[in-house]
């Protein structure tokens, strides 16, 4: 009997279009863009095959994706900005294997608990520089920031930069953010990187919050007026 598209599992964006091993690469490289690395640091940071590693290197260079600097007895690479797809290529590694399917794995067993979870700030916007810290925002039930920094911890490893979790009871966002939290409504409006629930859930939370102000209003309003009588 034949096999339905749907009863197989979908594969990411990231490993539809790349193997593992150049998936590492870019992942490391357009990761941490305006940084270069020496070839044995990467091939230790993957923890790789080096010679894998080296032939994905050298194809990367030789289509002009990355750079190769030789000084001394030490090769460097680096992504290429001189690259014509560099800025798409960026935005594809961040959404798609980089730093967003690195935390998604990393909060992906915390899911039930978690109503929305995306990454915002300079790596959201991609003005993120070397020492940037990837700024994650995580809104759920039943979960504390111990439990989060605990399960970011080997992504932090995997990405070789720093996670900076922002971890919020649904009860407590909402009311902060109907209050007109500066720092909640500054991310609320800003660009992010989903990586549990979007933009639909992040809005049903907002509202589920105004649809409480507006009850608890029209609640004291009737008090109000009893008392009146």
């Amino acid at each position: 009997m034949g096999t339905t598209d749907d009863t197989l599992s979908s594969p990411s964006v990231g490993d539809a279009l790349f193997g593992v091993t150049r998936q590492s690469v870019l992942r490391l490289l357009f990761g941490h863009a305006d940084k270069r690395f020496y070839q044995r640091q990467i091939i230790g940071t993957l923890g790789l095959g080096s010679g894998t590693v080296q032939r994905e290197l050298d194809q990367l260079v030789r289509a002009g994706i990355l750079t190769r600097v030789v000084e001394g007895r030490q090769t460097y690479f680096q992504a290429s900005p001189e690259c014509p797809v560099f800025d798409e290529l960026r935005g594809l590694v961040r959404k798609a294997f980089g730093v967003g399917e690195v935390l998604r794995d990393a909060l992906a067993p915390m899911g039930g608990h978690i109503y929305v979870a995306f990454v915002f700030g300079s790596v959201s916007t991609g003005s993120e520089t070397v020492t940037s810290d990837i700024d994650v925002m995580v809104v759920g039930e039943g979960i504390s920031l111990q439990n989060v920094v605990s399960s970011l911890a080997k992504a932090e490893t995997t990405l070789a930069r720093e996670v900076n979790p922002s971890v919020y009871e649904a009860g407590e966002f909402r009311r902060k953010l109907s209050g007109g939290h500066h720092f909640l409504n500054s991310v609320a409006a800003g660009p992010k990187i989903f990586l549990i629930g979007d933009e639909h859930e992040f809005a049903r939370l907002a509202e589920i919050r105004m649809a409480e102000r507006a009850h608890d209003k029209s609640a004291r309003n009737r008090r109000v007026a009893r008392r009146r009588r």
